[in-house]
């Protein structure tokens, strides 16, 4: 998806459904968001991500509370121009081969084996377990009110070498 529309549609999915009839499981939104997140996301070069034909990866790092709705919203799309491939897996080996984590709520114990793998290296991280944000994730999705929300680890993401849109710090509930 080009950025201009990405960026009117993550604005639409904070904006939620207004009736009843549009209320979508939890993890279903959130799947949306993960593919949105990228989109609002500079790589430096070395992430790899210059051949168009190959793969933008998601590891869902634990026990994965998506059920499905990733596959079905990944299905056939895009992330800057590169089919996206979805892996799932707790061997964080798996870090090595990706672009952007989630980390499953399963996984939250082993937060600081994970930035420790990852050291400096370019991978958008992100969870949905209070208070990650504030311990290096760079996105920690959230629901308020029913709605979705994400606080960004700004620090997290520029040690890492990623740039994050202005806009997307701007739709942000907290930015660190």
């Amino acid at each position: 998806m080009p950025l201009p529309l990405a960026s009117l549609a993550l604005p639409a999915l904070l904006a939620g459904g207004s009736s009843g009839q549009d209320a979508q499981p939890e993890y279903a939104i959130k799947a949306r968001f993960l593919l949105q997140f990228p989109e609002f996301v500079a790589w430096p070069p070395e992430a790899g991500l210059g051949d168009p034909a190959k793969p933008f990866v998601i590891l869902v790092l634990g026990a994965s509370p998506f059920e499905g709705f990733l596959d079905t919203v990944a299905a056939g799309r895009k992330v800057k121009g590169h089919p996206v491939k979805v892996v799932y897996g707790m061997d964080l080996a798996r870090l090595d081969d990706c672009h952007m984590v989630f980390l499953c709520a399963s996984e939250g114990g082993r937060l600081k084996d994970v930035l420790a793998h990852l050291g400096a290296r370019a991978v958008l991280t992100v969870a949905d377990t209070e208070g990650l944000d504030r311990k290096g994730v760079m996105i920690n999705l959230t629901v308020e009110n029913s709605l979705p929300r994400f606080n960004i680890n700004l620090g997290t993401a520029r040690y890492a070498g990623l740039g994050i849109s202005a806009q997307l710090l701007s739709l942000a509930r907290k930015v660190y």
